[in-house]
């Protein structure tokens, strides 16, 4: 079984995580909502707000359960070139998560606006089969 969590202030990253769940056949869920395990592969995303990764998102990560989660996949969205990456791998191996080498991260976008590019829901499309091939 796959699942998406994300956590979204603009509504750019939610509609990312809702097309890359869209490809699984799941729901994508914020991250206070509870997970079923076991999970094949995590796909977890987020933002980066004011430099740092949301509390929200931090908490949800920092109690995950490695030996329920066979992989996490890493993916986001900004307006700037910034990234979750960094933080958000940091807490991962401190869970000992096992981290996908495959992870995207969508920049440029404008705050609540939603306005993923042609160009990018392509990126999310190839994204996804490279992931779960």
């Amino acid at each position: 079984m796959n699942a998406v969590r994300y956590c979204s202030k603009t509504g750019n990253t939610k509609k990312m995580a809702e097309m890359i769940a869209k490809q699984l056949g799941v729901t994508a869920e914020p991250v206070d909502t509870p997970l079923t395990y076991p999970i094949q592969k995590l796909f977890l995303g987020g933002a980066i707000h004011m430099a740092s990764l949301d509390k929200e998102l931090k908490h949800f990560a920092e109690n995950l359960d490695s030996e329920k989660i066979r992989e996490v996949v890493i993916f986001g969205t900004s307006g700037g070139v910034l990234s979750i990456k960094k933080g958000l791998v940091r807490i991962l191996n401190d869970q000992k998560m096992t981290i996908s080498k495959h992870n995207l991260f969508l920049h440029g976008l404008v705050p609540a606006k939603a306005n993923i590019s042609e160009k990018q829901k392509t990126e999310i499309s190839e994204f996804v089969h490279a992931v779960i091939r």
